[in-house]
Order: structure tokens, then sequence, then C-alpha cells
């Protein structure tokens, strides 16, 4: 009877980890690993950090799409029957208004990861607090399937965004600071540093305050080279053990006046098994492009 105990509840923690879903990154933060809660970015204020809003002027519209595939498939996997699911795909339809004097956005998110489904409709607003401060709020509405149960969650993340000089910037961003979807509740603090005129160091670091700063944390440091006037090239790496995740990321963007494509991917090591094992990788493959108005 224990043994039968052992298996039920093997059984289920393997389902559990199997549905589970990995926050909602763009083209641009998938080749940051992402590094971005003080970079001042407009489609990805729908997601980061909302005060980076605040900053742009015009409206924009943009589209963001990726497909998570599985390298280095083991050989485990074959005689244990779990085969990876071969629906990962998820998109983004984000829409941003800057022209007022309070700026902001809504988006639109479908994920479909590992039998974990979810739609996410946000809005994001920002307000500035004088030349080079800004504050913003991001309201989630999110409707998650898993295979056993169907729910629906509202989430908050609050943020700030502090320019220091003309090199440096600053910004801290709390994630659910209600826990209204516990274990996605976050701390997080980030710069943005421009060692050169074309060469920009993005760093972050943060920890899930419900567990405390010793036990999950998580860093991200990437590095931007402006090559030309509107090519760049991104590399970055990440470390995160409240996900158990690990792994770096790399790409390319040309961002024009008015248009902007962009193309990413990211490699994902899980640091304990759950549906990845020993020696596999996630590959996030990334595409965007971006209509400013």
């Amino acid at each position: 009877m224990k043994k039968l105990y052992i298996l039920v509840i093997t059984f289920l923690l393997g389902q559990s980890a199997w549905a589970q879903i990995r926050d909602f990154q763009t083209t641009r933060l998938n080749s940051t690993a992402g590094a971005g809660v003080a970079s001042i970015l407009s489609t990805e204020a729908a997601i980061l950090n909302p005060a980076t809003a605040a900053f742009f002027n015009g409206s924009s519209f943009s589209y963001q799409s990726y497909s998570t595939s599985l390298r280095h498939e083991s050989d485990d996997r074959e005689l244990n029957s779990e085969d990876f699911a071969g629906r990962n795909k998820s998109q983004g339809f984000f829409m941003a208004d800057h022209s007022g004097p309070v700026k902001g956005g809504i988006s639109y998110l479908i994920q479909d990861e590992n039998d974990y489904k979810r739609k996410q409709l946000s809005i994001h607003t920002a307000s500035p607090l004088g030349d080079k401060t800004s504050i913003g709020l991001t309201y989630r509405y999110l409707e998650d399937t898993k295979p056993t149960k169907h729910e629906i969650n509202h989430q908050t993340s609050i943020g700030l965004i502090q320019i220091l000089d003309e090199k440096t910037i600053f910004g801290l961003l709390i994630v659910d600071p209600t826990r209204s979807t516990p274990g996605q509740e976050r701390a997080l603090a980030g710069f943005q540093y421009s060692i050169a005129d074309k060469l920009t160091f993005i760093g972050d670091t943060g920890f899930q305050f419900s567990r405390g700063i010793t036990k999950k944390y998580l860093w991200r440091a990437a590095l931007q080279i402006q090559l030309f006037d509107d090519f760049f090239f991104r590399a970055g790496k990440f470390y995160d053990n409240v996900t158990e995740f690990k792994g770096n990321g790399w790409g390319v963007g040309w961002i024009g006046p008015r248009l902007g494509v962009e193309f990413a991917q990211k490699f994902s090591e899980q640091m304990k098994k759950s549906y990845i094992y020993q020696d596999e990788t996630l590959v996030d493959t990334s595409l965007s492009a971006i209509i400013k108005f």
C-alpha cells in the first residue's frame, strides 16, 4: 500500500510539473534572456515594467510570436512514454497610445505550452513624476486551462523608472503584490548602463518575496550592440531558481523610424526534472514586427 501511495503522488506531481507555463516574452526579451526592467521599451511595457511607457510619444502596433521546440531529446522520454507536446506556440498582439498625458496600451496574449493554455488580456498605463521619473500600473486578466481544471485570475504589477543620467537608468517592478496568483509574485530591480555610444549593458535581479531573497531568486544580464543606425545585436544569460530554469538567448533586430523586425532564440535548461529531462533544452524561436504611427 505504501508503494501505491508513492506511485500516485509521483504521478500527480508529474502531471502538475508537465502542466506548467512560463511567462510570455517578446522577441526582444528572448534575445536578452528576459533582462529589461530598466529598459525604455514600448511593447514590453505591457508585460514587464509599465512605467517605461511614460517616455514615448505617438502610437504603435506590434505582433509577437514564438514557438518552442526540444533539443537533445532524452532516450528516457521514450522509455517512460512521455512525448514532448508539439503544439508549443505563443502569440501576442500589442497596441500602445502615447499621445496623451497618461500613456499606456492594451495587449492580448495566447500561449499553448505543454498541455497548459493561457489567454491573457492586459491594460497598462504610466504617468511621469517629473522629467526623469515615472510610475506605471498593469492589470492582467488571466484565463488558464490545465489538463485537469480551468481557472480565471486577476493580477497587477507596479513599476517605477528613474533616469539617473544620460547613460544610466534604474527600474523597480513588483509583480502580483496581492498574491492573487500564488507562486508568480516577484520583486525585481534592474539597471541599464550605456558603456559607449553603441554598447549597452542590461541587468536584472529579483526574488519571490513570499519565500525570501535567499531561497527563491533570479538574475539576468545582457549586452546590446548597435550596428549602423538601425541594426541591433543582443545576447544575454539568466539564472532563475524560482521557476528552476537557466539558460541564454541571442537576437538581432532592425528598428527603423516607422517599421521594425526582430528575430531571437532563447535556450532554457531546467535545474530539476519535471517535463524536461536531463541534458534536454527548450528552444524558443521568436519573430516580431512593429509599426509606429
